[in-house]
């Protein structure tokens, strides 16, 4: 698009033009709007050019456009061009008061159109995020509320970490024989040291005979044994500055290090766990105890106090004082795409700002939600040096995320057998059934390898969004056992997690815990009434069960620290004390790694809501406590613990109905398999 002066503005030449953008259907409309935005920011008068459009009746469309809820604003045109040429003509209107085009604007209606979109449970996603766009960037004098939605974050827009989000991918259907195999590999994989011992021939004979007496055929064995070398070759790697190394799980996607962990930093940790035990109601006898707890002080639509846009995008300090200083804004209930049920409308949990640096150490840019960060210096210092840690590990899982590096892939199929032609059926009458013999897969010769195509992933250099979360499980003789937990997968799709880093830090006289693992699988292609075919190949015995399958568990031992996607479900199996007459415990960090090419709001954008924050430095500045609560009472945002605890357990409830939900529609769906 060239540039165009104020000379031809006027022109003939440029009249005609305005005039065959501006009189066709309203859908092409859509499509010009980029157009004449272009036009006008590349105008040597934009005045002049905006008062041809004026005279053309650019007000008018407009106002006619989102006048319409049948209109579709993003299938015509790009989606951002309806948004700029509004933001336009708006700037346009601030910056020259004597302008009468803001309130063209305001009394075409616009705002009030846009609103109702934005608030409508039929409206489509696409026109409620970009009626919310025009909102943000027009009117917001108008709402006096900031965008919580989910931003986009193309910086990191090459590291594919969306298909860890839970529902985001279903695995297809794992035939009996892939699922015999792969459990026949999970017990190579859970051996210590297997990576060291495959080299060894000693005793990779003693695995033949094992094998042998478990009925595992040689040419299985030997299948699982070049499986295993390819791993050595293409997964196995070392920990953080050599330390460790990081092979895959038992379960597909799943990354283990050991003893990874630098005894500097583990002894550190342990002192600051220590301190911050000693600091908060650690012996309350509750038997689960968060001393992060990530669902405290979290987001809550409508009430939180956040940062409007433009300095939410904005780089911030440890506490954000700018936030503080800054007008700030009731946050909005989120746009966001998919299915409403996975969606919390009313809580969010806060991350913070984890930066990677090039040499692969890690900052961490923005506060840790109740974990403050002038008390707790060094634990942050510890933290980031653990998430150092668990880079390479998340690397290796974003790596390989893609369904297509699966341990085995083993399609159904009719190889085997032809289709019967005509002259097959012979004399059969009508609705006569006939019995086709059911083809059975079977393994591979060799393993094929897809590894070797699948592109780097490296985290140095990026932003990443984390919550944190710090517990204590404690078993004592009179609470001897911890009960078996429920399947779920972790935070609500406006937290978009996409994968979760544990490390089991101390682990005392328990039995060692484990997880439990099962995907949602999509199998509608294969569906049909024949039941020899779904025992014979899926091992399907009921015509109603759930469209899942368990993939495995693994084990986490004192020490270990583990990464998986959050599109598998999980649940802790029970554990209890190893010796029932002393006490004992389980004590766990966990990091909760946001989709990694978006951004939700985060503790960059919220100034903390804890009232004992802001008590401490009034503390230090020897202002009479007795006035305390009187200064409180003019800081926007903050929540008094007992309006934490409620919301706490107001976003356990909304937690517990959206697992509900994801069983309904992901996890526990059933097949259709007609009679059988």
């Amino acid at each position: 698009m060239h540039d165009f002066p104020v000379s031809l503005v006027r022109s003939l030449v440029f009249e005609q033009l305005t005039i065959s953008i501006l009189d066709v259907d309203m859908y092409d409309c859509l499509c010009r709007f980029g157009h004449i935005n272009d036009m006008i920011q590349k105008s040597t008068n934009k005045a002049e050019m905006i008062k041809a459009f004026r005279e053309y009746g650019i007000m008018q469309q407009l106002i006619t456009i989102y006048s319409r809820t049948d209109v579709n604003l993003y299938d015509y045109g790009d989606e951002t061009s309806i948004v700029k040429l509004v933001k336009t003509l708006a700037d346009f209107a601030d910056n020259h008061p004597d302008s009468s085009i803001r309130t063209e604007l305001e009394q075409g209606r616009i705002f009030e159109n846009l609103m109702a979109i934005v608030k409508s449970d039929t409206a489509k996603y696409t026109n409620r995020k970009i009626a919310g766009q025009i909102i943000e960037t027009c009117f917001q004098h108008r709402v006096h509320v900031a965008n919580s939605s989910i931003q986009p974050y193309n910086e990191n827009a090459k590291i594919g970490t969306s298909s860890g989000i839970a529902g985001y991918v279903r695995g297809e259907v794992r035939t009996l024989v892939e699922m015999r195999y792969i459990q026949y590999l999970q017990c190579i994989l859970c051996k210590p040291m297997w990576w060291i011992d495959i080299t060894n021939q000693h005793i990779v004979e003693q695995w033949r005979a094992d094998s042998l007496d478990r009925n595992i055929l040689p040419s299985t064995f030997n299948l699982a044994l070049e499986q295993l070398g390819v791993f050595v070759k293409q997964l196995v790697c070392s920990g953080s500055d050599g330390l460790g190394t990081i092979v895959p799980g038992p379960v597909e996607l799943t990354y283990i290090l050991d003893n990874g962990i630098p005894d500097n930093v583990y002894t550190r940790l342990m002192t600051n766990v220590s301190d911050i035990e000693h600091g908060s109601n650690h012996n309350t006898g509750q038997m689960v105890h968060n001393l992060i707890d990530a669902s405290m002080y979290s987001v809550v639509y409508g009430q939180t106090m956040i940062a409007p846009l433009d300095i939410r995008l904005k780089y911030t300090t440890m506490v954000p004082c700018d936030i503080l200083l800054s007008t700030r804004l009731v946050s909005d209930t989120p746009i966001i795409n998919g299915n409403p049920k996975f969606i919390s409308r009313k809580f969010q949990c806060l991350p913070s700002e984890f930066r990677v640096e090039q040499d692969g150490s890690v900052t961490i840019n923005s506060y840790i939600n109740n974990l403050n960060p002038i008390w707790h210096r060094d634990m942050y210092k510890c933290i980031a040096k653990i998430f150092k840690c668990f880079v390479p590990m998340f690397e290796s899982l974003f790596r390989t995320m893609d369904p297509m590096f699966k341990y085995i892939d083993i399609h159904n199929g009719t190889k085997g057998y032809e289709l019967p032609n005509q002259s097959d059926y012979g004399d059969m009458q009508p609705n006569t059934q006939v019995t086709r013999p059911v083809y059975v897969p079977i393994l591979p010769e060799h393993f094929k390898s897809k590894y070797e195509s699948a592109k780097p992933v490296s985290l140095r250099g990026r932003n990443l969004q984390v919550i944190v979360k710090l517990t204590n499980i404690q078993l004592t003789p009179s609470k001897p056992k911890y009960d078996e937990g429920n399947w779920h997968i972790e935070g609500p799709r406006n937290e978009s997690i996409a994968a979760i880093g544990l490390y089991y830090y101390d682990v005392e006289n328990i039995t060692t815990p484990k997880l439990d693992f099962r995907e949602a699988v999509n199998s509608s292609y294969y569906e049909m009434p024949a039941c020899v075919y779904w025992k014979d190949v899926y091992d399907i015995v009921e015509r109603k069960s759930s469209k899942n399958q368990y993939i495995g568990s693994l084990e986490l031992p004192n020490g270990r620290c583990v990464v998986y996607p959050n599109r598998y479900q999980h649940k802790e199996q029970s554990f209890e004390l190893a010796d029932p007459t002393q006490p004992g415990h389980c004590k766990i960090l966990t990091f909760f790694v946001v989709d990694s090419v978006c951004r939700i709001v985060s503790t960059a954008h919220v100034a903390p809501q804890q009232p004992q924050w802001y008590n401490s430095s009034l503390d230090k500045a020897h202002v009479p406590p007795e006035l305390w609560n009187d200064i409180m009472q003019y800081i926007q945002g903050v929540q008094s613990p007992a309006e934490a605890k409620h919301h706490r357990d107001e976003l356990t409830s909304d937690r517990i109905q959206i697992t509900a939900a994801y069983n309904t529609y992901r996890y526990e769906q059933k097949y259709n398999l007609g009679l059988w």
